[in-house]
């Protein structure tokens, strides 16, 4: 990781209660385009929580990447 980010600039963006297939079928009608462009492909991707409330599930996500 380090390698990667001394050469990358890393934004790293949580969105609390987003919910995936909201949020797809919102991309799918074009109603978040500027979203839409920083996505992967263009595209949401599914993702799990271990936990349903915030600190537990954050946590865990920034662990990951930090």
């Amino acid at each position: 990781m380090r390698e990667l980010l001394d050469s990358h600039d890393l934004l790293l963006v949580t969105l609390d209660t987003l919910r995936y297939d909201v949020a797809r079928d919102c991309a799918a009608a074009g109603r978040t385009p500027n979203l839409v462009r920083a996505l992967p492909g263009g595209r949401w991707e599914r993702r799990h929580t271990p936990a349903s409330f915030t600190y537990a599930a954050h946590h865990a996500f920034f662990a990951g990447f930090l």
